[in-house]
């Protein structure tokens, strides 16, 4: 009988208090940001789509709000890496599956470009602005003018700021034996990495089999000094912060693609080199992978999306919380000066589709989230989501999972520096295509398939065919136009 009743005891657990606990995670309301609700809706069901995960949980937060306002919302996940193809399928056959789209920024061109997005000056400029105005004027200017515009309108908002950034096991770059093990085999002092040379020598010295010693105790486990997102995918962000430091563009002003350059393969070679000191299962990390690396504690530095600080201070998500710090991504020494890029690779932006047959409440969801609910939604670690407006780096007092405002700060400011080292990707039409050739033959290049200049040579020869098939004269009069931006913005020279 007693072995019932625990049985039964452990079954309500499972079955009706976890879940309650689950969904009971929930931000605190903020109160930073003043908006108002819409008038109901009516019954209405908005159809959206977004990638599997954390960064779709605002819309569980604020259910409620949705509700309020008499909205339904029904949620299509998509693997990360196949956010496009389902987008751009469903947008082809003119299914009108979806209302609201989110989406890497760099596809704002296709998307636009084509006509699959309604443009929301309008909606933005609605009354009243506490309903309806997404304040862009708070949003850092990279994010709005490459995220959420083409051709001078506004077609999408901003949910999510990515940039790259360097973490490092602070613990170990500070210990004493290390510091003094590291001095006498290099003449030098342990830092964290300034250019991508250190990157290799620091992730050599670091690497050691389980028996060693490591912060003054013996492994029971391999470690390793460096990781990489090595899984195909996004692995080219991560070869294109070590090219972007060289100051050349993807193409030049004619289109003549510069991915194969000497500086481009030295790069990639570099990527390749550094494996070494990785993981042995490194090919298959993506975001998931080299954060968990990272945090619990196999890794001592990797180059991440800096929403991983976040869950890295929360102790149930991280098992060296207190020990991570935060610097540039390391870059090459050019002209006696050291250059450091950051690749702001995917962020998210909403847009709502031509095909809507619920355009305003749409919109209403894109700016709900974008806005009103943003500063909850990036300071917490149950997201993905990274700062993009000034709001965000305003209130260090939201960011709780720090112990203190003073540690939130530092993460901030840490957030800003690799936002003022920030490089972009492709924002024109063909960017998914571009950046999947770039990706696969990186990919190649890493798992030995090609070597760096075989592997750079072929991209450019597929880069020039897309250009050609997209129409070149086009595609240099909107590319001329992204330089314009890029150079207006500070993101290349």
């Amino acid at each position: 009988m007693k072995k019932t009743r625990i049985t039964c005891s452990l079954l309500f657990l499972f079955v009706f208090i976890l879940p309650t606990l689950l969904f009971a995670q929930v931000p605190p309301r903020l109160d930073v940001v003043k908006w108002e609700f819409p008038p109901s809706f009516g019954k209405v069901t908005i159809n959206l789509v977004g990638d599997a995960g954390h960064n779709l949980r605002p819309y569980e937060f604020w259910k409620s709000d949705f509700e309020q306002v008499g909205l339904n919302i029904v949620i299509t996940e998509v693997p990360f890496e196949g956010v496009y193809e389902k987008e751009k399928t469903e947008f082809i056959a003119d299914t009108g599956a979806f209302d609201v789209v989110t989406f890497y920024p760099s596809y704002i061109g296709d998307f636009a470009g084509n006509g699959y997005l309604e443009p929301l000056d309008e909606y933005m400029q609605k009354a009243p602005a506490a309903v309806w105005d997404p304040n862009a004027n708070d949003v850092l200017a990279p994010f709005w003018e490459l995220y959420c515009k083409f051709d001078g309108k506004a077609y999408a908002l901003p949910i999510d700021g990515d940039v790259h950034m360097l973490m490092y096991r602070k613990d170990l770059f500070e210990h004493p034996e290390e510091k003094a093990a590291f001095k006498e085999k290099y003449g030098k002092e342990l830092a964290p990495p300034e250019t991508w040379e250190d990157w290799l020598q620091i992730g050599a010295f670091f690497t050691r089999p389980k028996g060693e010693k490591l912060g003054g105790e013996v492994l029971n486990e391999n470690f390793y000094g460096s990781a990489e997102f090595a899984k195909r995918g996004f692995s080219f962000a991560w070869f294109v912060n070590r090219w972007a430091p060289f100051g050349e563009p993807y193409f030049d002003e004619n289109m003549k693609p510069l991915v194969n350059s000497p500086n481009a393969v030295k790069g990639l070679q570099n990527m390749v080199d550094g494996l070494k000191n990785n993981p042995p299962d490194v090919l298959g990390y993506g975001y998931d992978e080299l954060r968990d690396a990272f945090l619990k504690g196999y890794v001592a530095m990797i180059v991440q999306w800096t929403d991983v600080p976040k869950k890295g201070a929360d102790p149930t998500q991280s098992a060296i919380a207190g020990n991570i710090g935060y610097g540039r991504v390391p870059g090459w020494e050019v002209d006696g000066k050291v250059e450091h890029r950051s690749m702001m690779p995917v962020g998210r932006v909403i847009g709502v589709a031509k095909s809507s047959a619920n355009k305003e409440a749409a919109y209403w969801v894109a700016k709900h989230v974008s806005y009103d609910t943003s500063l909850e939604n990036v300071s917490t670690s149950l997201t993905g989501l990274d700062p993009y407006r000034t709001i965000h780096f305003t209130n260090p007092q939201a960011y709780t999972m720090f112990p203190n405002e003073a540690e939130a700060l530092n993460y901030l400011k840490g957030v800003e520096a690799a936002m003022a080292d920030g490089y972009p990707e492709i924002f024109i039409p063909g960017a998914a295509q571009y950046q999947d050739s770039l990706d696969l033959h990186v990919n190649k290049a890493l798992t030995g398939q090609e070597t760096p200049q075989q592997a750079l040579d072929t991209v450019a020869k597929e880069w020039d065919e897309i250009t050609e098939k997209l129409g070149r004269e086009k595609q240099i009069e909107l590319w001329n136009k992204a330089l314009v931006t890029y150079k207006a913005l500070g993101l290349i020279k």
